[in-house]
C-alpha cells in the first residue's frame, strides 16, 4: 500500500499536537492529584481525557507514514507527589487560558492541513477545546473569578467617524478607547497576568540557576507590560484589573522537570506574541499600535533566548527540514 505523505504544515501540526498534549496530560494529572474542588476535578478529568485521545491520534498519523516522533513528556517530567504550587482558583485560571490558546492553534491546524482525515481530526480537537473552554469559563464565572467585569456606556445610536483624530493617540489628540481596544487590552492583561504568575511560580521552584534567571527576567518583562496595559485602562476610568500573585503557595519543591517548565514557558511566550500581533492588527489608535509593536518585539527576544537555553540544555527536538543545498565542485 502506498504511504500518503504529509505536507510540512501537517507534520508540524501533528508533531506539536503530540508533544504539547503529552505535556498537558501529565500537568493536568498533577493538578488533579492536588485539587480539593470536586467541580474543578471533573473539568480537569475531561481535560486529561481529551489530551490522551489527541496524543494517540496524532501519534498514529505520524507513525502511519513512518515519521519519527519527538521526545514526549511522561511520568519522569512530573512529580505527582510534590506539594501544590498554587490554589485551585489559579489552576482553573491557568487551564482556562491554555484551553483558549488551544482553540487558536487547532483552528490554524484545520486551515493549514490538506488531508481530509487530518482536517477532520483537528475539527474534533477544536470542538473538544471549545467545550473545555466553556466548562472552565462556567466554573470561573461561578467562582466569581471574572471580576472585575468591564462595562462601557451604551450609545443612543451608532455614528460615523467624522474626524481624523480618531486614529491619533498622542498627547492632546488622544480620544477615549473604543470597545475593540478595551476588549483587547483587558484580554491581554488577563492572559499576560496568568503567564507572569505561572512563570513566577516556576522561578520559585526550579533548582536550576539558568532557568531561575530566565524565569525571573520573564516575570519582570511581563510586569512592565501589565503596568502599561493597566495605565491605559485607568486613564479611561475603567476598573483596576486583578492580579493573581496571592494564589501562589509557599512550596519550593518543583513538580515539573526543567525541560517541561522551559517548554511551557516558551509556549506561553509564543501565545503572547500571537495575542499582541492580533491586537496590533486591529488597534485604531496609533499609540496602542506602537505599544503592541514594541512589546511584541520584547517577547520575541525573550522567546528566542528561551529557545537558545533549550538548545544549550539539549531539550529541543528539531523539526524536519528541507534538503540542504548540495555544492557541486567543478
Amino acid at each position: 500500500m502506498e504511504i500518503e505523505k504529509l505536507t510540512p504544515s501537517e507534520i508540524t501540526n501533528l508533531w506539536n499536537s503530540y508533544l504539547t498534549n503529552t505535556m498537558a496530560f501529565w500537568v493536568t494529572k498533577y493538578f488533579i492529584t492536588k485539587t480539593q474542588d470536586e467541580e474543578l476535578r471533573k473539568v480537569l478529568e475531561y481535560a486529561e481525557e481529551i489530551a490522551k485521545i489527541e496524543v494517540e491520534k496524532s501519534k498514529a498519523f505520524l507513525e502511519d507514514v513512518n515519521h519519527p516522533l519527538p521526545q514526549k513528556f511522561d511520568q519522569h517530567d512530573v512529580d505527582l507527589n510534590a506539594p501544590a504550587i498554587c490554589t485551585d482558583d489559579f489552576t482553573a485560571i491557568l487551564k482556562y487560558e491554555m484551553a483558549k490558546v488551544a482553540n487558536v492553534v487547532y483552528s490554524m491546524s484545520v486551515n493549514t492541513s490538506t488531508r481530509k482525515d487530518i482536517r477532520e481530526f483537528y475539527q474534533e480537537c477544536s470542538k473538544n477545546s471549545t467545550e473545555l473552554t466553556n466548562r472552565f469559563g462556567d466554573l470561573i464565572a461561578k467562582k466569581g473569578l471574572h471580576h472585575p467585569v468591564v462595562h462601557i456606556p451604551t450609545p443612543n445610536q451608532s455614528e460615523k467617524v467624522s474626524k481624523q483624530r480618531f486614529l491619533a493617540g498622542w498627547f492632546a489628540d488622544r480620544r477615549p478607547l473604543n470597545s475593540v481596544e478595551i476588549g483587547q487590552l483587558v484580554y491581554n492583561f488577563k492572559s499576560t497576568e496568568m503567564t507572569r504568575t505561572f512563570i513566577k511560580a516556576m522561578a520559585k521552584v526550579t533548582p536550576t540557576k539558568s532557568l531561575q534567571k530566565l524565569f525571573e527576567r520573564g516575570v519582570s518583562l511581563y510586569e512592565k507590560h501589565l503596568d502599561i496595559f493597566q495605565s491605559i485602562v485607568s486613564e479611561n476610568h475603567l476598573p483596576h484589573l486583578r492580579t493573581w500573585e496571592d494564589q501562589i503557595l509557599d512550596s519550593a519543591v518543583s513538580p515539573f522537570s526543567d525541560r517541561l517548565m522551559l517548554y511551557k514557558m516558551h509556549l506561553l511566550a509564543s501565545a503572547t506574541v500571537g495575542r499582541y500581533g492580533t491586537s496590533l492588527s486591529i488597534a485604531q489608535r496609533r499609540d496602542l499600535a506602537s505599544h503592541y509593536s514594541r512589546l511584541m518585539t520584547e517577547v520575541l527576544q525573550f522567546a528566542e533566548d528561551s529557545v537558545n537555553l533549550m538548545i544549550e540544555l539539549g531539550f529541543m527536538d528539531q523539526l524536519p527540514m528541507a534538503r540542504e543545498k548540495v555544492n557541486h565542485l567543478n
